[in-house]
């Protein structure tokens, strides 16, 4: 590392979400002066920062005459937007979003004086080369009072008991930054984009933030300080050190991609069959994270119970038996958590896993549903995974096990379950580039387990079998070569967009769910 490790910018983000998952990546966040010798994270820049652009546009509004009628409104808004180079999906939800925003200020200020937007992101030092700061729009009114605001893409968050360690650190900083007159009370608040709810988090005097702050954040920043243990996890994807920590594997060659992308990515087997589907979703959902509409099938619902059961069931390290999946009532059956009617739906399907359970005498578990992280340095993108099971064979063999649930008919052999499921060369292909699981075993193989109601199949490829290896690698090149160059996410409209999770915003989608 280079740079200053004793200056410490801590936010009221990083004092709500850095206590779970790795705690380097917590560390190396709050200092900024701290960086990687070796790598640095590239940013993709094609599109610009949704939620700063918002409110941007929204403070700039405020003092705009010409939105006090409707149509001035709709005008204004469309001008700015004209400014940035947005996908059409961001450009529908950033409208959504200001409207939102505007009502929300004024519905939110109605019992208090009027309030005039001051600055962003407040920052207080609080010890040497120690700062605390919030992303955040403040206000204040001629009368004392100061705002600071959380947005939300969706809707405003159940408040709990007490006030959580964002809105403890949010208060501290309102309360530390220099006001332009006399500040009497401060509000903590919560807009949701998404529906224009507004909530107050907390409401009180600049005095009363000190013991909020002490007894509900300060403890956690001092964890998120100290904090040295890495955890491969979902942070990877935004870690200052991803490309150089010896925490995750070197998967590099991975997705056959000779050049960097436009930035720093992560993706997944689900990402890539996304994107497949159509570029916009993918974009919409899983980079933008825009509200989404839960379409859960009755499919995919039973797939998550079967993979739930299995799960828990193998903790026990013994051989899934008969006995277990007998009645809801008997004792001996294993429920896991389930209720009886979700019992009773998947018992068909766990009584054919019974015949293809990888367990046994001198198997070793190693894992199950664990995520594994590596890092692609060709392509500079973080792979992510979560095989189903890992364990060794009797003969020491490293195994990664992947279960699959379906309606339909089996896949006849070897080729078909290769060319039906991403998750097939997905995974050979982290044995390819030399993954052999904790114990570095010299032999491995994967293994495809597919149950319906009525049969099973195991399915095997061996790490020896060269040909399918090259026919993973060339498959996984194939299909994460586009997503890999794409910084326009075209939409391509058809039956999925009935079900899919942002079509709200999507124009595109909208168009073809007329059509259907």
């Amino acid at each position: 590392m280079e740079g200053r490790a004793d200056i410490l910018r801590i936010s009221a983000s990083d004092a709500q979400d850095r206590l779970d998952g790795c705690g380097a990546y917590g560390a190396l966040k709050i200092r900024p002066n701290l960086k990687a010798a070796a790598w640095a994270r590239r940013f993709d820049n094609s599109q610009p920062f949704l939620l700063g652009m918002i409110r941007e546009i929204c403070t700039r509004l405020h003092s705009n005459p010409r939105v006090d009628t409707w149509e001035g409104l709709d005008h204004e808004i469309d001008a700015e937007l004209k400014a940035y180079a947005l996908h059409p999906g961001s450009r529908a939800y950033a409208r959504h979003a200001i409207e939102n925003y505007l009502d929300a200020h004024e519905v939110g200020g109605a019992d208090i004086d009027p309030l005039t937007f001051r600055l962003f992101d407040p920052q207080v030092a609080v010890g040497p080369g120690r700062t605390l700061t919030v992303w955040s729009p403040v206000y204040e009114s001629g009368t004392g009072i100061r705002e600071v605001r959380r947005l939300r893409f969706g809707g405003v968050r159940p408040p709990g008991e007490t006030p959580d360690r964002w809105t403890a650190v949010a208060a501290r900083v309102a309360a530390l930054t220099n006001p332009v007159g006399d500040i009497g009370r401060i509000r903590v608040t919560e807009i949701g984009l998404g529906d224009g709810s507004f909530q107050v988090l907390f409401d009180g005097t600049p005095e009363s933030t000190l013991p909020l702050y002490e007894g509900i954040a300060l403890a956690s920043l001092r964890t998120i300080d100290t904090a040295r243990t890495m955890t491969p996890g979902y942070s990877c994807q935004d870690c200052k050190i991803a490309g150089c920590c010896g925490a995750i594997e070197e998967f590099d060659g991975f997705l056959g991609q000779e050049s960097p992308g436009e930035g720093t990515r992560s993706v997944s087997a689900r990402d890539i069959e996304a994107y497949g589907t159509c570029a916009a979703r993918w974009h919409l959902d899983m980079a933008c994270h825009l509200p989404k509409e839960r379409f859960t099938g009755a499919g995919s619902r039973r797939g998550s119970l079967i993979h739930h059961w299995i799960a828990t069931a193998h903790v026990r390290s013994r051989r899934c038996v008969p006995s277990d999946v007998g009645d809801f009532s008997d004792p001996d059956s294993f429920t896991s958590t389930l209720t009886a009617d979700e019992y009773a739906e998947v018992s068909p399907y766990l009584r054919q896993h019974l015949a293809t359970c990888p367990l046994g005498e001198g198997i070793r578990l190693i894992a199950t549903e664990s995520p594994l992280y590596g890092y692609d340095r060709s392509a500079d993108v973080v792979i992510a995974s979560e095989p189903d099971a890992l364990y060794t064979d009797a003969d020491g063999c490293f195994v990664i096990r992947e279960t699959k649930t379906t309606n339909q008919r089996l896949p006849r052999d070897d080729r078909e379950a290769f060319e039906r499921f991403l998750a097939v060369p997905w995974l050979l292909n982290l044995l390819g580039t030399g993954y052999r699981g904790p114990h570095r075993a010299e032999s491995a193989r994967l293994e495809l387990e597919v149950l319906s109601r009525d049969e099973s199949r195991l399915f095997t490829w061996d790490l020896r079998d060269g040909a399918a290896l090259s026919a993973a690698r060339a498959a996984v090149h194939l299909r994460s070569a586009a997503w890999h160059r794409d910084t326009t996410w075209a939409a391509s409209p058809g039956e999925q967009c009935a079900w899919c999770p942002v079509r709200r915003w999507c124009p595109e989608a909208r168009a073809g769910a007329d059509e259907d």
